[in-house]
């Protein structure tokens, strides 16, 4: 997590896994926004959610262990339900990293609204499962469209600030 005030020394991995990290929240935008649209558009979005996850998850600087372990374990372990034919429940798990990594970017760069995106991932979660029988399509539509422009406010504030913002103190990290 970041000590914007900090300049750590970064090498050459910093630099890939902050970018990537980075890649993760900016594919995250269009992914999710599509997700409504994925049997007509033919795009594959629940695997571009799990890219963005996973790009996420690889390369997260959090200095808690306990707490980086968790929201890349979400990750993993939706992927392995989506591999076994339970993609909808594995999309709850990128869901569960890409919100819960909002909600940490919110409290580094207070970058409004991301209080409210793991909740937002939550209900759309529950509206895709439940898309099929009960929910209204321009539920899934909002909800989809809301969260999208919170993780494209998320990349472009990422993209602004200096790389080593996201490192920080190299010191406090537990490993």
């Amino acid at each position: 997590m970041a000590d914007p005030h900090i300049k750590s020394k970064m090498d050459w991995l910093d630099y890939v896994t902050v970018i990537a990290y980075r890649l993760g929240f900016t594919l995250a935008a269009p992914a999710i926004l599509l997700l409504p649209w994925e049997v007509e558009t033919g795009i594959p979005a629940q695997q571009l959610t799990f890219l963005a996850a996973m790009l996420c998850a690889s390369s997260l600087h959090i200095y808690m262990k306990n707490f980086r372990l968790i929201l890349q374990a979400a990750t993993w372990g939706g992927l392995i339900c989506a591999i076994f034919g339970f993609p909808l429940f594995g999309l709850g798990g990128a869901f569960v990293t890409l919100g819960g990594l909002c909600f940490k970017e919110y409290f580094c760069f207070r970058v409004p609204g991301l209080r409210a995106q793991p909740i937002l991932l939550a209900a759309l979660w529950l509206a895709l499962v439940l898309n099929a029988t009960l929910t209204a399509p321009m539920v899934v539509q909002g909800l989809a469209a809301l969260s999208a422009l919170l993780f494209l406010v998320t990349a472009v504030a990422k993209w602004r600030m200096p790389l080593h913002f996201d490192i920080g103190d190299k010191t406090k990290y537990e490993v």
